[in-house]
């Protein structure tokens, strides 16, 4: 993993923030023209020591890369994703959080168009070792004009999570669910310069094991300012609720964070 993490960081050579939405135009993947690469890569670094009292100095710092990559077909287009993150607060431990996940969109021009994915996913922060799921759905372009672009998709996927327990150290605690998986995004050209992205998550799948039905709502919003033809500025905002999570963590987790994209 250290060797990863260093050449994450000689590759990634600017600071920008991070979320789950796709960072390239997405918007382009629909787009007429063909046979071209697009992607971005993005760092972000953060350290500040708002502590509660003048006693209790507590320093947090983190680090955060990503790396986004697609190649436009013909007649399709394929999606790489990648995010590592790390962070540290004073006297715990350094935790460290990522996912890879492929996509591929087939038909891509086309109003109804279908897609498939795998991903593979660890969260130390929340006990979350092993995350691996895949699955594939259709996706529907409602809304397409020069300044706005809305899309819907709807499939199933097969999710299998192992858990930590919080109460039995050593026991790791598996998940085999199957879900339903969708999702509504939106692209929005403000002017030349300002885009805002919106995209929402939702998951849902019956746990035989527990005999519940579990859901995962999440969304992420960017504002993103461009400054150059290859530079902009991000501001990102991420959210996830799990009604049921299989251990006792915190069911909401959020992000904000701000910076500045590569593009390519």
């Amino acid at each position: 993993m250290k060797s990863v993490f260093t050449a994450l960081i000689f590759t990634l050579i600017t600071a920008s923030s991070f979320a789950q939405i796709l960072k390239v135009d997405k918007g382009s993947i629909d787009s007429d023209s063909s046979k071209y690469f697009m992607g971005s890569v993005n760092i972000d670094f953060n350290m500040n020591n708002k502590s509660a009292t003048a006693e209790e100095n507590i320093t947090f710092t983190g680090l955060a890369g990503a790396a986004d990559l697609v190649y436009v077909a013909e007649k399709h287009a394929y999606i790489l994703i990648n995010q590592l993150n790390y962070f540290k607060s004073t006297g715990g431990p350094l935790i460290s959080t990522g996912y890879t996940h492929f996509r591929i969109n087939f038909l891509r021009r086309k109003k109804l168009s279908y897609e498939t994915f795998t991903q593979v996913q660890y969260d130390d922060g929340r006990s979350m070792p092993f995350r691996f799921l895949q699955g594939a759905g259709v996706r529907i372009r409602l809304v397409k004009n020069e300044n706005t672009k809305l899309h819907l998709g709807v499939g199933f996927m097969y999710e299998k999570e192992n858990w930590k327990s919080l109460t039995e150290e050593g026991n790791i605690i598996n998940k085999n669910i199957w879900k339903t998986t969708n999702y509504i995004g939106s692209k929005f050209k403000i002017n030349e310069n300002v885009n805002f992205d919106l995209i929402a998550y939702y998951q849902g799948g019956y746990d035989y094991d527990s005999e519940v039905f579990r859901h995962r709502i999440s969304g992420d919003a960017v504002l993103n300012i461009k400054l150059t033809n290859r530079l902009a500025f991000n501001t990102s905002f991420s959210a996830q609720y799990e009604d049921k999570p299989i251990i006792p963590i915190n069911n909401f987790v959020y992000s904000l964070t701000n910076g500045f994209k590569l593009s390519f």
